[in-house]
């Protein structure tokens, strides 16, 4: 299912309202099954906005234009900052998934 979203995320068109409702639901239920099978780090929102970098090889420096700071981004991923809803918002847009998946 991984995959898949990678597939869909990837393709740069603009999807109809059917496609990114599919998106974020197919995302709800994969972060809700990892959740559930493997609990852990992977659960907090510094933990799925990892995994997200980690799946499409992206570094700190990465996001500081979506973020607005070294420090911030830094901050948010080591757990020491909550990520606000704006943040929310812009990381939902980027990485193609519910801004949900980062409270």
């Amino acid at each position: 299912m991984t995959a898949l979203l990678e597939t869909l995320a990837a393709n740069e068109t603009a999807q109809t309202p059917a496609m990114e409702r599919f998106i974020e639901t197919l995302t709800a239920l994969v972060l809700q099954y990892e959740e559930e099978i493997h609990p852990g780090p992977g659960a907090s929102p510094a933990g799925v906005l990892k995994y997200l970098m980690e799946e499409r090889g992206l570094r700190q420096v990465d996001l500081v234009p979506i973020l607005g700071g070294k420090s911030y981004v830094s901050q948010i991923l080591s757990g020491h900052r909550p990520i606000c809803k704006e943040a929310a918002s812009r990381l939902a847009e980027f990485f193609r998934v519910s801004p949900h998946s980062f409270h």
